[in-house]
């Protein structure tokens, strides 16, 4: 359809103005700009960044409008998307209302969740009483409104699930940066565990894309009755969704070097607020791409370029061939799989065959007693 996309733009630039002034989406009366010193402050390009970087900060605080309770905004609308997901991929089939409750939480809140399980921190979405609410909203919305409405919206207009993708985007560079990577640098219940890169780097990969890899690790989608450990299918690829989340976790470490490892100050290049919201770009980017413009993989050519500088294929293992190792030393034998050392990282295989074998020849020796 032609005109899906002018009318994707309409429909984004609208609400986007909208959400912009909104009373939801200010912090208080007096609107006040974040400081920026990315492009300087008196520059069109300056206020620009400004107004982004104001209203990306502003966002995690939107509240639902009208009601005489709190319920975040943003989880609102991640909640009605998660849901809505998992009752497409049931199809005609029906579910126990408790196993479709708890797989959905699981994939709305599961990468934070994941991620302050990790750090021994409570989940941010457990603080008080706003996201939960927003969940149940959302939750019910989808699976109990009558007439199916919300449910019908979100999945027959194209234009609205692409609108809830943008939105969702402004709660997946928060979940990065601030539920993320910025926990683990105060994470306090171990004393070294605030100066570790590597927790870092996981912490924000995790949240931005552990609810995703849970979910499908588990078999909660929705796609089966029956829940089931099973190999994740977005680890084989890797999804999109995951790739982009550590990537941009890494991104966001490198821009800011909040530890100082790096041979370049803090905060170098821009300020704290201002990392986050290149990262929200990213995924902004990164959605479009994919959407819009029908790129399938937007991140294939990054992942390729770093597959060929680590020398990395995209499947690994398999027999080796020949080469300079057989050209000095000979071809030799191979160890079998069977004969790994006791202590050998998988020799516990060895162990319990082992272990099953004599009690095989226990069993036959007492079935020849009783004989």
């Amino acid at each position: 359809n032609m005109a899906f996309v002018p009318s994707c733009t309409v429909l984004l630039a609208a609400t986007s103005a909208l959400l912009s002034y909104l009373p939801m989406a200010r912090a208080s009366a007096t609107h006040v700009l974040a400081e920026t010193t990315l492009f300087p402050a008196n520059s069109f390009v300056g206020g620009i960044w400004a107004q982004t970087v104001t209203f990306f900060l502003e966002a995690e605080g939107w509240m639902v409008p009208g009601l005489p309770v709190r319920a975040s905004f943003l989880d609102l609308i991640l909640a009605l998307d998660t849901c809505a997901s998992y009752r497409r991929h049931m199809k005609d089939r029906k579910h126990p209302w408790l196993q479709v409750f708890i797989s959905c939480m699981i994939g709305t809140f599961g990468g934070t969740t994941a991620a302050a399980f990790m750090l021994g921190h409570t989940p941010g979405w457990m603080h008080s009483s706003v996201s939960p609410l927003s969940f149940l909203m959302g939750f019910w919305a989808i699976f109990c409104c009558p007439g199916d409405i919300p449910f019908k919206l979100i999945s027959r207009q194209r234009s609205v699930e692409l609108l809830f993708g943008y939105i969702n985007s402004l709660s997946l560079g928060h979940a990065i940066t601030s539920w993320g990577s910025d926990q683990a640098m105060k994470a306090y219940h171990v004393l070294a565990a605030n100066g570790s890169g590597p927790l870092t780097l996981f912490s924000g990969g995790i949240a931005g894309c552990g609810g995703g890899i849970i979910a499908n690790w588990l078999s909660l989608s929705g796609m089966t009755p029956e829940w089931a450990f099973v190999t994740p299918p977005v680890l084989k690829g890797p999804s999109i969704t995951v790739k982009a989340a550590f990537i941009a976790s890494a991104a966001y470490y490198l821009l800011r070097n909040p530890h100082g490892s790096l041979p370049y100050d803090t905060d170098a290049f821009m300020l704290h607020h201002e990392a986050k919201v290149v990262i929200w770009l990213f995924f902004v980017t990164i959605l479009t791409m994919h959407e819009i413009l029908g790129i399938n993989d937007p991140l294939a050519p990054f992942s390729k370029a770093v597959g060929l500088a680590l020398l990395c294929p995209k499947e690994l293992g398999g027999e080796p061939q020949d080469g300079v190792y057989e050209m000095i030393m000979g071809k030799g034998h191979s160890i079998e799989a069977e004969k790994d050392a006791a202590l050998s990282g998988f020799g516990f295989v060895k162990a319990v065959k082992e272990e099953r074998k004599t009690k095989k020849g226990k069993a036959k020796v007492a079935a020849g007693k009783s004989d």
